[in-house]
C-alpha cells in the first residue's frame, strides 16, 4: 500500500457556526430532557434540572444537573449515566 498524504483544512467559522445553529441547540435540549426525564424515573424524583450553557456566547451546551433530592438519588443510584442512552432516541 503507497503512503499518501492527505490534507484536509477544517474551517473552524462553519464548525462554530454548526454548534450554534438554533437546530443543534434545540437537538440538545431534546436529548438532555430525555434523559432527565429517564433520571427522574418519568417525574417520580424532582431536581433534575436542564440548563442551556451560554457563557460569552453560545455555543451549543446543554448540562443536566441533579439538585436537592435527584443529587442523592443520582449519588445512590448512578441515575443520570444510567439514562445516558435515553438522549439518543
Amino acid at each position: 500500500m503507497a503512503n499518501s498524504h492527505i490534507k484536509v483544512k477544517l474551517n473552524k467559522e462553519a464548525f462554530r457556526r454548526l454548534r450554534e445553529s438554533p437546530q443543534v441547540r434545540a437537538d440538545l435540549e431534546r436529548r438532555a430532557k430525555a434523559i432527565a426525564q429517564a433520571a427522574s424515573r418519568n417525574g417520580q424524583v424532582t431536581g433534575y434540572k436542564v440548563t442551556d450553557l451560554v457563557l460569552e456566547r453560545p455555543r451549543g451546551a446543554v448540562s443536566v444537573m441533579a439538585t436537592g433530592w435527584a443529587a442523592r438519588d443520582n449519588r445512590k443510584r448512578n441515575s443520570l449515566l444510567k439514562s445516558i442512552r435515553k438522549g439518543e432516541e
